[in-house]
Protein backbone atom coordinates (compact mmCIF):
# COMPACT_ATOMS: atom_id res chain seq x y z
CA UNK A 1 0.00 0.00 0.00
CA UNK A 2 2.74 2.00 0.93
CA UNK A 3 4.68 1.65 -2.55
CA UNK A 4 1.50 2.16 -4.39
CA UNK A 5 1.00 5.69 -2.61
CA UNK A 6 3.92 6.68 -3.36
CA UNK A 7 3.91 5.89 -7.15
CA UNK A 8 1.16 7.87 -7.04
CA UNK A 9 2.78 10.87 -5.35
CA UNK A 10 5.77 10.52 -7.52
CA UNK A 11 3.71 10.23 -10.40
CA UNK A 12 1.48 13.90 -9.54
CA UNK A 13 5.27 14.74 -8.67
CA UNK A 14 6.49 14.87 -12.33
CA UNK A 15 3.23 16.20 -14.15
CA UNK A 16 3.30 19.11 -11.38
CA UNK A 17 7.33 19.31 -12.60
CA UNK A 18 6.45 19.50 -16.45
CA UNK A 19 3.42 22.15 -15.81
CA UNK A 20 5.93 24.15 -14.32
CA UNK A 21 8.40 23.85 -16.64
CA UNK A 22 5.86 24.58 -19.30
CA UNK A 23 4.79 27.51 -17.54
CA UNK A 24 8.66 29.06 -17.02
CA UNK A 25 8.80 28.73 -21.06
CA UNK A 26 5.75 30.87 -21.15
CA UNK A 27 6.79 33.35 -18.62
CA UNK A 28 10.14 33.64 -20.56
CA UNK A 29 8.73 34.05 -23.98
CA UNK A 30 5.88 36.28 -22.44
CA UNK A 31 8.88 38.53 -20.96
CA UNK A 32 9.91 38.75 -24.56
CA UNK A 33 7.54 38.93 -26.21
CA UNK A 34 6.72 42.43 -23.78
CA UNK A 35 9.95 43.55 -24.07
CA UNK A 36 9.82 44.02 -27.87
CA UNK A 37 6.54 45.29 -27.79
CA UNK A 38 7.64 47.72 -25.42
CA UNK A 39 10.76 48.76 -27.91
CA UNK A 40 7.96 48.71 -30.81
CA UNK A 41 5.77 51.00 -29.01
CA UNK A 42 8.85 53.28 -28.07
CA UNK A 43 10.64 53.76 -31.78
CA UNK A 44 10.95 56.62 -32.99
CA UNK A 45 9.88 55.60 -37.14
CA UNK A 46 7.43 52.98 -38.08
CA UNK A 47 10.81 51.25 -39.47
CA UNK A 48 11.89 50.34 -36.35
CA UNK A 49 8.37 49.83 -35.06
CA UNK A 50 7.74 47.52 -37.49
CA UNK A 51 11.15 45.49 -36.69
CA UNK A 52 10.55 45.28 -33.48
CA UNK A 53 6.58 44.27 -33.81
CA UNK A 54 8.18 41.46 -35.74
CA UNK A 55 9.97 40.21 -32.85
CA UNK A 56 6.90 40.02 -30.77
CA UNK A 57 4.85 38.20 -33.26
CA UNK A 58 6.91 35.39 -33.20
CA UNK A 59 6.89 35.68 -29.05
CA UNK A 60 3.48 35.55 -28.81
CA UNK A 61 2.68 33.35 -30.68
CA UNK A 62 5.32 31.06 -28.73
CA UNK A 63 3.34 32.06 -25.69
CA UNK A 64 -0.41 30.88 -27.32
CA UNK A 65 0.70 28.10 -27.68
CA UNK A 66 2.34 27.52 -24.51
CA UNK A 67 -0.28 28.68 -22.65
CA UNK A 68 -2.50 25.94 -24.41
CA UNK A 69 -0.76 23.22 -23.63
CA UNK A 70 -0.59 24.33 -19.92
CA UNK A 71 -4.39 24.91 -19.92
CA UNK A 72 -4.29 28.85 -18.82
CA UNK A 73 -6.68 29.78 -21.46
CA UNK A 74 -6.70 33.69 -20.48
CA UNK A 75 -3.58 33.65 -21.01
CA UNK A 76 -3.85 31.46 -24.56
CA UNK A 77 -6.73 34.51 -25.22
CA UNK A 78 -4.46 37.14 -24.50
CA UNK A 79 -1.37 36.10 -26.11
CA UNK A 80 -3.43 35.71 -29.31
CA UNK A 81 -5.26 39.28 -29.31
CA UNK A 82 -1.65 40.62 -28.55
CA UNK A 83 -0.47 38.41 -31.74
CA UNK A 84 -3.22 40.14 -33.99
CA UNK A 85 -2.66 43.58 -32.85
CA UNK A 86 1.37 43.14 -33.22
CA UNK A 87 0.44 41.84 -37.12
CA UNK A 88 -1.82 45.03 -37.78
CA UNK A 89 0.76 47.47 -36.62
CA UNK A 90 3.34 45.17 -39.51
CA UNK A 91 0.77 45.69 -41.86
CA UNK A 92 0.28 49.41 -41.49
CA UNK A 93 1.79 52.17 -43.53
CA UNK A 94 2.08 54.98 -40.80
CA UNK A 95 4.19 55.42 -38.06
CA UNK A 96 1.25 56.79 -36.29
CA UNK A 97 -0.71 53.69 -37.27
CA UNK A 98 1.41 51.15 -36.64
CA UNK A 99 2.51 52.50 -32.92
CA UNK A 100 -1.00 52.97 -32.15
CA UNK A 101 -1.47 48.30 -32.42
CA UNK A 102 1.89 48.23 -30.99
CA UNK A 103 1.28 50.03 -27.93
CA UNK A 104 -1.99 47.43 -27.50
CA UNK A 105 -0.23 44.97 -27.65
CA UNK A 106 2.30 46.08 -25.07
CA UNK A 107 -0.56 46.76 -22.49
CA UNK A 108 -1.74 42.88 -23.19
CA UNK A 109 1.48 41.68 -22.40
CA UNK A 110 1.84 43.51 -19.88
CA UNK A 111 -1.61 41.93 -18.61
CA UNK A 112 -0.33 38.47 -20.58
CA UNK A 113 2.49 38.38 -17.68
CA UNK A 114 -0.12 38.91 -14.51
CA UNK A 115 -1.85 35.98 -16.24
CA UNK A 116 0.65 33.31 -16.64
CA UNK A 117 1.73 34.19 -12.96
CA UNK A 118 -1.83 33.69 -11.41
CA UNK A 119 -2.07 30.19 -13.63
CA UNK A 120 1.38 29.58 -12.36
CA UNK A 121 0.56 29.83 -8.65
CA UNK A 122 -2.83 27.87 -8.95
CA UNK A 123 -0.69 24.92 -10.24
CA UNK A 124 2.32 25.32 -7.50
CA UNK A 125 -0.67 25.33 -4.31
CA UNK A 126 -1.67 21.78 -5.52
CA UNK A 127 -1.02 19.92 -2.16
CA UNK A 128 -1.56 16.49 -3.61
CA UNK A 129 -4.31 15.82 -0.77
CA UNK A 130 -4.89 12.10 -2.41
CA UNK A 131 -1.63 11.00 -1.05
CA UNK A 132 -2.70 12.58 2.16
CA UNK A 133 -2.87 8.70 3.19
CA UNK A 134 0.85 7.79 3.12
CA UNK A 135 1.72 6.92 6.09
CA UNK A 136 5.31 7.22 5.80
CA UNK A 137 6.52 10.17 6.82
CA UNK A 138 10.36 9.96 6.05
CA UNK A 139 9.38 9.42 2.47
CA UNK A 140 7.07 12.33 1.87
CA UNK A 141 9.92 14.44 3.53
CA UNK A 142 12.29 13.35 1.06
CA UNK A 143 9.91 13.77 -1.74
CA UNK A 144 9.12 17.51 -0.75
CA UNK A 145 12.55 18.23 -0.41
CA UNK A 146 13.11 16.90 -4.03
CA UNK A 147 10.42 19.09 -4.79
CA UNK A 148 11.81 22.36 -2.97
CA UNK A 149 14.93 21.46 -4.83
CA UNK A 150 13.48 21.27 -8.21
CA UNK A 151 11.75 24.94 -7.19
CA UNK A 152 14.55 26.13 -6.50
CA UNK A 153 16.55 25.04 -9.33
CA UNK A 154 13.52 26.34 -11.61
CA UNK A 155 14.10 29.98 -10.21
CA UNK A 156 17.45 30.09 -10.84
CA UNK A 157 17.22 29.33 -14.04
CA UNK A 158 14.56 31.81 -14.28
CA UNK A 159 16.85 34.28 -12.64
CA UNK A 160 20.16 33.30 -15.29
CA UNK A 161 17.56 33.77 -18.52
CA UNK A 162 16.36 37.22 -17.09
CA UNK A 163 20.27 37.85 -16.69
CA UNK A 164 20.93 36.70 -20.16
CA UNK A 165 18.50 38.98 -21.50
CA UNK A 166 19.28 41.86 -19.77
CA UNK A 167 22.99 41.18 -20.90
CA UNK A 168 21.69 40.68 -24.72
CA UNK A 169 19.38 44.06 -24.53
CA UNK A 170 22.52 45.97 -23.50
CA UNK A 171 24.47 44.75 -26.09
CA UNK A 172 21.79 45.74 -29.00
CA UNK A 173 21.56 48.88 -27.31
CA UNK A 174 25.71 48.97 -27.54
CA UNK A 175 25.79 48.49 -30.99
CA UNK A 176 23.39 50.73 -31.57
CA UNK A 177 24.92 53.32 -30.17
CA UNK A 178 27.87 52.72 -31.92
CA UNK A 179 25.84 52.59 -35.54
CA UNK A 180 24.19 56.01 -34.51
CA UNK A 181 27.83 57.05 -33.50
CA UNK A 182 29.66 55.84 -37.09
CA UNK A 183 26.57 57.50 -39.22
CA UNK A 184 27.12 60.63 -37.58
CA UNK A 185 30.97 60.61 -37.88
CA UNK A 186 30.23 59.76 -41.55
CA UNK A 187 27.60 62.02 -42.20
CA UNK A 188 29.66 64.94 -41.01
CA UNK A 189 32.90 63.62 -43.09
CA UNK A 190 30.91 63.71 -46.37
CA UNK A 191 29.85 67.27 -45.34
CA UNK A 192 33.40 68.14 -45.38
CA UNK A 193 33.83 65.93 -48.92
CA UNK A 194 31.18 67.86 -50.32
CA UNK A 195 32.72 70.61 -49.36
CA UNK A 196 36.32 70.01 -50.36
CA UNK A 197 35.06 68.98 -53.92
CA UNK A 198 33.16 72.59 -54.64
CA UNK A 199 35.92 74.23 -53.81
CA UNK A 200 38.67 71.96 -55.44
CA UNK A 201 36.66 72.26 -57.84
CA UNK A 202 36.87 75.60 -58.68
CA UNK A 203 40.42 75.87 -58.41
CA UNK A 204 41.05 73.62 -60.78
CA UNK A 205 38.62 75.03 -63.02
CA UNK A 206 40.34 78.54 -62.78
CA UNK A 207 43.87 77.01 -62.61
CA UNK A 208 42.66 75.21 -65.98
CA UNK A 209 41.42 78.92 -67.76
CA UNK A 210 44.31 80.69 -66.51
CA UNK A 211 46.55 77.47 -68.27
CA UNK A 212 44.22 78.45 -71.43
CA UNK A 213 44.84 82.28 -71.73
CA UNK A 214 49.02 81.46 -70.73
CA UNK A 215 49.01 79.17 -73.74
CA UNK A 216 47.53 81.70 -76.04
CA UNK A 217 49.53 84.52 -74.84
CA UNK A 218 52.68 82.65 -75.64
CA UNK A 219 51.42 80.60 -78.47
CA UNK A 220 48.43 82.21 -80.72
CA UNK A 221 48.46 79.23 -83.04
CA UNK A 222 48.15 76.85 -79.89
CA UNK A 223 45.45 75.65 -77.98
CA UNK A 224 45.72 74.19 -74.01
CA UNK A 225 44.04 70.89 -73.97
CA UNK A 226 41.66 70.88 -71.48
CA UNK A 227 40.86 67.88 -68.69
CA UNK A 228 37.58 68.63 -67.19
CA UNK A 229 37.74 65.16 -65.68
CA UNK A 230 37.97 66.43 -62.07
CA UNK A 231 34.57 67.16 -62.21
CA UNK A 232 32.43 64.64 -60.09
CA UNK A 233 29.26 64.32 -58.77
CA UNK A 234 28.69 63.47 -55.04
CA UNK A 235 27.20 60.54 -54.86
CA UNK A 236 30.58 59.18 -55.61
CA UNK A 237 31.99 60.66 -52.60
CA UNK A 238 29.73 57.99 -50.69
CA UNK A 239 32.06 55.00 -51.76
CA UNK A 240 35.52 56.80 -50.55
CA UNK A 241 37.28 58.34 -47.44
CA UNK A 242 37.86 62.17 -46.57
CA UNK A 243 41.33 61.19 -47.60
CA UNK A 244 40.56 59.48 -50.99
CA UNK A 245 38.71 62.69 -52.13
CA UNK A 246 42.00 65.04 -50.84
CA UNK A 247 44.18 62.73 -52.32
CA UNK A 248 41.74 62.57 -56.04
CA UNK A 249 41.92 66.44 -56.59
CA UNK A 250 45.83 66.64 -55.79
CA UNK A 251 46.24 63.69 -58.33
CA UNK A 252 43.91 65.67 -60.84
CA UNK A 253 45.84 69.31 -60.16
CA UNK A 254 49.66 67.16 -60.56
CA UNK A 255 48.09 66.21 -63.69
CA UNK A 256 46.80 69.45 -65.18
CA UNK A 257 50.18 71.04 -64.21
CA UNK A 258 52.24 67.94 -65.94
CA UNK A 259 49.99 68.63 -69.00
CA UNK A 260 51.26 72.32 -69.18
CA UNK A 261 54.55 71.17 -68.56
CA UNK A 262 54.61 68.90 -71.59
CA UNK A 263 53.01 71.26 -73.83
CA UNK A 264 55.03 74.86 -72.46
CA UNK A 265 58.47 72.83 -73.06
CA UNK A 266 57.28 72.44 -76.98
CA UNK A 267 57.70 76.32 -77.58
CA UNK A 268 60.12 78.20 -79.50
CA UNK A 269 60.43 81.91 -78.66
CA UNK A 270 62.17 83.46 -81.80
CA UNK A 271 64.04 86.88 -81.56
Amino acid sequence: MKRIALILFLSCFASQINAQNLYDDALTAASYAYSHSKKAHGANNVYHTQEYADKAIEAFQKVEDLADQCNCKNANETAYAARVDMQSSLEQDTYERSRFFAKRAKELGSQLLEQLTSCQASVGAYTYAEEASIDDENEIAEATEEVSSKQKELEEKRRQLEIEQRELEAQIAEQSRKKAEFEAMRAAELKEQSLIKSKAEQALQKLENALQELSVVLNEESSFETQSDYLRSENELKNESLDDTKNFYVNRAKELTQTAMQQFVGYNVEN
